[in-house]
């Protein structure tokens, strides 16, 4: 899931870069380095792959994809990358980013995270991912925002990073910019003030890694939302803008908060809940997170197993896939974890009918499984 996803990489990460910032180079030879960095990347990963560049964004391209869907990834991220300029000001990328699109297997050999699908490692610059929608924008958005705070010098707090990430990953691409809609996070937060368990937005901007993390789930939520608040109001690029500028002395980005929108947190606060309360969620937008497949998965030695169906989606309205039942083969492909399950749904595409072999009480059994429509979502396995 985003929320779990490479926290403590990306700190240290986060710290080499600090470290490093003067040795930054702008990269006026990328051509010629982009080369070295896919030769070594293709002998890296060897038979298979293939390599793209993206000059004119500064991304390099190493991809286990026939070359339609790799071109398809290409202009997605071109498309958001010029977008994501024209919504926030600041400086693309000097150096080149590697984007590595694997298979499913030679992921799992990478040694990823637990349970991701997808993270972003500024220390060299390289977004691997097997996910080709929200968790490849959530990443690519780090990827974007940090080389800009690089470039100034700064090391933004987490609610900072992963509220403009969430932010992102689930909006549209206009001529204007990016589009930021309501997502089902909102849900998150809704119950938290119905519960009163809502996170203080003076303790939410002030937190560090290890606190904003051990609530992760509300935290990524109510980081979004702030976000989003910001970008209705108008004000999300006047917010980066002065927040950069008055780094030194407001780094938690609080006071440029209230300068943006013109008022003390104290009185933004209850504003923004109230605002909270009059969101409602698209129609679609719980069925298009639902995946394809719409199960809940966890790894097991055999494959992986059902542990829940998703209200709605595909698994359930078939009604052949059940609770406890361990998916050994997906069309055709062995499984051995859930990080292949969710590349193998992808690669079948949406509206199909696929054959999974399974297990359910000891029996091994075929069925045949209709896929749900297009969706993509950060949650693993479905």
């Amino acid at each position: 899931m985003l929320t779990r996803r490479a926290t403590t990489v990306f700190a240290v990460c986060l710290l080499a870069a600090a470290v490093g910032w003067a040795g930054v180079e702008q990269r006026k030879d990328f051509p010629a380095l982009a080369r070295d960095v896919a030769k070594k990347q293709l002998a890296k990963f060897g038979k298979g792959y293939v390599a793209r560049i993206d000059s004119a964004r500064h991304l390099i391209y190493i991809g286990a994809q026939d070359d339609d869907h790799l071109q398809t990834t290409m202009r997605l991220l071109a498309a958001f990358s010029d977008a994501y300029r024209r919504t926030l000001p600041g400086t693309a990328p000097p150096w080149g980013v590697t984007v590595v699109l694997p298979t499913a297997e030679d992921y799992k050999r990478i040694d990823p995270p637990a349970d991701s699908i997808g993270f972003y490692r500024h220390g060299d610059r390289t977004l691997i991912s097997i996910d080709r929608g929200r968790v490849l924008l959530h990443e690519f958005t780090h990827a974007l925002h940090l080389a800009d705070a690089a470039e100034a010098k700064q090391v933004h707090p987490i609610w900072v990073r992963e509220g403009l990430a969430t932010l992102f990953e689930a909006s549209e691409i206009t001529p204007s910019g990016l589009r930021p809609r309501v997502d089902v996070r909102l849900l998150e937060v809704q119950k938290a003030i119905r519960e009163k368990t809502v996170i203080p937005l003076t303790k939410l901007l002030s937190m560090g890694d290890a606190q904003f993390m051990a609530d992760a789930r509300l935290c990524y939520a109510e980081s979004r939302y702030v976000m989003l608040y910001l970008y209705e109001k108008g004000r999300l690029d006047q917010w980066y803008r002065r927040y950069k500028a008055s780094y030194t002395k407001d780094p938690t980005g609080l006071k440029a908060v209230e300068h943006a929108l013109t008022s003390r947190i104290f009185n933004i606060e209850p504003e923004w809940t109230k605002w909270i309360g009059t969101l409602k969620l698209p129609r679609g937008e719980l069925r298009s997170r639902q995946g394809r497949l719409g199960a809940e998965l966890k790894d097991d030695p055999r494959g992986v197993k059902v542990v829940g169906l998703v209200k709605g989606g595909a698994a359930e309205t078939a009604g052949r896939i059940k609770v406890g039942d361990i998916i050994t083969s997906f069309n055709g492909q062995k499984i051995s974890n859930v990080a292949e399950m969710v590349a193998a749904i992808r690669a079948a595409g949406a509206m199909q009918t696929v054959n999974i072999d399974l297990i359910r009480h000891g029996r091994k059994l075929t069925i045949q499984q209709p896929l749900g429509a297009p969706g993509d979502t950060p949650d693993k396995g479905k």
